[in-house]
C-alpha cells in the first residue's frame, strides 16, 4: 500500500506542480497586461483632455509623469513626423521600441505597446514601455513557494502513509463494533473490507448486505420526498408568477378604461380652449393663460396615450413580419441624441436578426424607454449603456421558469447599464403603472409599464436581473416569426 501511494504521488505531484505554476504565471501575466492597458488608457485620455495640439513642454511633462507614475520605463510621442522623448529617457533608448503582443516577447523584459491619438487636427502615436522584471520576480517567488509546499506535502504524506498502514493492519475489532452499530440502525457507513481472513470477509459481507437493504429503502424514501418538495416549490413559483401577471393585466384594464374616460373629458376641454383662442385678439390678456391651458392639456394628452399603450389589449397594434434591425437602429439614433457625452453607448446587433411578427413603432418606443431608464440610472456617475440583439434558443427548463415563453427560437434584446442597481423588492414593482424611484416631477412611472404592455402584445417576456452597486440587465424575448420554432 505504501509503495502504491508513493507511486501515485510520484505521478500526480509533478503534474500538480506544473499546473499550479502555469496558473500562477498566467494570472500574473494577465494582471500585468490589465495594468498596462489601464495605465495606457489613462495617459491617452490625459493627452485627449488637451484642447488642440499641446505644447512641447506639456507633452514632455505628460511623458515624464507616465514614467514617474508606475512601472513605465519608456514614453515617446510621435506627432507630425517628430519624435518627442520623456526627459527621463536617454536619446538612445527610443530606438529599443519593438511592439509586443504578449508578455515576455523579444526577451527584453519590457512590454512595449503603441496607442494611437488624435490631438486636435494632428494624428499621433504614443509609445509606452513597461518593466516586466517585478512580475517575473513575483512568478519566480511563487514558483519557489509552490515547490516548498509540494515538498512539505510529500514529506507529510509519506509519514502519514506509514502511520495509517500500521493503524489498519488489524481491523477485526473495529469491524465487529461497527456491525453492532449498523444492526441498531446506523447504516450510513459502507462496509466493504477486503481481507484474506475468513472471519473478517464473512462479517463484512453480512454487514454490507444488511446496510445495502436499509440504504435502498432509505434512498427510495428520500427520492420521493425530494420529488414532492421540488414539485411544491415549482407550484408555488408558478402561482406567484401567475398572480403577478393577473395583477398587471387587471391594472392594465383599469388604466385603459381610466385613460379613455380621461380623454372624453380632455378632448372637449382642449377643443373649446382652442376655439376661445381663435376668438381672442393677439394682445388679449387672457390669451397667454389660455395658451398655457392648451400646453398643459396637450401634455395630459400625451400622458393619456402612454396609459392607453399600457392598457391596450393585444392585437390592436398593426403587426407585420419583418427584421427588427432597422427599427433598433432608428431608435438608437434617437437615444444618442438624448444621452450626454459622459455615457457611452455600445450597440451590438446581430446581422441579420431574422424575421419576427412585430410593430416597428412600438419596438422603437420599447428601446427608447429601456435606454432612458438605463441613462437615468447612471446620470450622476456616467457609464456604459449596452444594447445587443441576437437570436437565441429558449430551453424547456428556462421556459418553465418563465411561463410566457415556450421552448423554441427567439430574438433577445438586451439593455444593460452600470448604474446603482435595484433591490428584489423594487424589481417586483417596476412594471406597475406610476411606480417610479425618481424624484417628484422627474418621471411618470409609465415607461416600463408601456414596455411590459408592448412585450405582452408581441407574445414575449421580460427578464430583469440587477445587483446593488453593479448595474441592471433587462432581457426582452420576442418569438421568431410569430412564434414558430
Amino acid at each position: 500500500m505504501v509503495v502504491g501511494i508513493l507511486a501515485i504521488h510520484a505521478i500526480l505531484l509533478p503534474l500538480l506542480s506544473y499546473g499550479m505554476l502555469a496558473l500562477v504565471r498566467n494570472a500574473q501575466e494577465e494582471v500585468f497586461i490589465d495594468h498596462v492597458r489601464i495605465y495606457s488608457r489613462v495617459f491617452a485620455d490625459l493627452f485627449h483632455a488637451s484642447d488642440g495640439v499641446p505644447t512641447l513642454a506639456e507633452i514632455t511633462a505628460n511623458l515624464d509623469s507616465s514614467i514617474l507614475g508606475g512601472r513605465c520605463v519608456h514614453a515617446v510621442l510621435n506627432i507630425a513626423n517628430e519624435r518627442i522623448l520623456s526627459s527621463l529617457m536617454a536619446s538612445g533608448e527610443a530606438d529599443k521600441f519593438v511592439e509586443d503582443f504578449q508578455f515576455g516577447d523579444h526577451g527584453d523584459n519590457v512590454y512595449f505597446l503603441s496607442v494611437p491619438l488624435q490631438l486636435g487636427t494632428e494624428s499621433a502615436v504614443l509609445e509606452l514601455g513597461f518593466d516586466e522584471e517585478p512580475t517575473l520576480r513575483e512568478i519566480a517567488s511563487a514558483r519557489r513557494a509552490i515547490l516548498v509546499i509540494v515538498s512539505g506535502y510529500l514529506l507529510v504524506s509519506v509519514v502519514l502513509v506509514f502511520i495509517l498502514s500500521k493503524l489498519v493492519s488489524n481491523p477485526l475489532g473495529r469491524l465487529r463494533r461497527v456491525s453492532r452499530e449498523i444492526a441498531s440502525g446506523d447504516y450510513s457507513t459502507r462496509m466493504l473490507v477486503e481481507s484474506e481472513i475468513f472471519e473478517v470477509h464473512e462479517l463484512a459481507r453480512d454487514l454490507e448486505h444488511m446496510r445495502s437493504t436499509l440504504v435502498g429503502v432509505n434512498a427510495e424514501l428520500e427520492g420521493e420526498i425530494a420529488g414532492r418538495k421540488a414539485a411544491e416549490a415549482e407550484r408555488r413559483e408558478a402561482e406567484i408568477h401567475l398572480r403577478h401577471i393577473d395583477r398587471l393585466q387587471s391594472i392594465g384594464t383599469l388604466a385603459g378604461g381610466v385613460a379613455h374616460e380621461f380623454n372624453n373629458v380632455l378632448l372637449p376641454l382642449l377643443l373649446y380652449t382652442e376655439l376661445a383662442l381663435e376668438d381672442l385678439s393677439a394682445d388679449s390678456l387672457a390669451r397667454s393663460k389660455l395658451e398655457r391651458v392648451v400646453k398643459l392639456a396637450n401634455r395630459a394628452k400625451g400622458l393619456s396615450e402612454q396609459i392607453l399603450t399600457f392598457g391596450r389589449p393585444p392585437g390592436e397594434a398593426v403587426m407585420a413580419t419583418q427584421d427588427i434591425g432597422p427599427a433598433i437602429d432608428e431608435a438608437m439614433s434617437m437615444v444618442r441624441a438624448l444621452v450626454p457625452a459622459t455615457i457611452e453607448i455600445q450597440l451590438d446587433v446581430q446581422q441579420p436578426v431574422g424575421p419576427m411578427l412585430c410593430n416597428p413603432h412600438e419596438i422603437q418606443q420599447l428601446v427608447v424607454n429601456l435606454c432612458s431608464n438605463a441613462f437615468q440610472a447612471q446620470l450622476k456617475t456616467g457609464g456604459i449603456i449596452g444594447v445587443s440583439v441576437e437570436n437565441c434558443m429558449v430551453s424547456a427548463d428556462f421556459a418553465k421558469e418563465h411561463p410566457r415563453l415556450v421552448e423554441g427560437s427567439y430574438v433577445r434584446l438586451r439593455v444593460t447599464d452600470e448604474g446603482e442597481g435595484m433591490t428584489a423588492a423594487t424589481i417586483e414593482r417596476i412594471f406597475d403603472p406610476f411606480f417610479t424611484t425618481r424624484e417628484v416631477g422627474q418621471g411618470t412611472g409609465l415607461g416600463l409599464s408601456v414596455v411590459h404592455g408592448i412585450v405582452v402584445k408581441h407574445g414575449g417576456d421580460i427578464v430583469v436581473s440587477s445587483e446593488l452597486g453593479v448595474g441592471t440587465a433587462v432581457d426582452v424575448y420576442f418569438p421568431r416569426d410569430g412564434g414558430d420554432t
